[in-house]
């Protein structure tokens, strides 16, 4: 678990690590898996369990915010 609200790449997540686009989003997605096939990691919507989304490890995600 991260504690201090960071910009960081998300292959630097761990999984299960709430994480957000924008520090101000509304929405808020949970790191889950990598997948092999597409090369990208994993993002599901807290609060929609039929949204994803796939984004490269590079990419900067904000963790540790309040939520």
């Amino acid at each position: 678990m991260i504690d201090t609200t960071q910009q960081i790449p998300l292959r630097n997540v761990p999984q299960g690590e709430f994480v957000r686009r924008k520090l101000d989003s509304k929405i808020t997605y949970v790191r889950a898996e990598y997948d092999r096939s597409f090369k990208k990691y994993c993002l599901d919507d807290y609060d929609d369990i039929s949204r994803q989304i796939m984004l490269n490890g590079s990419t900067l995600v904000w963790v540790g915010f309040e939520y």
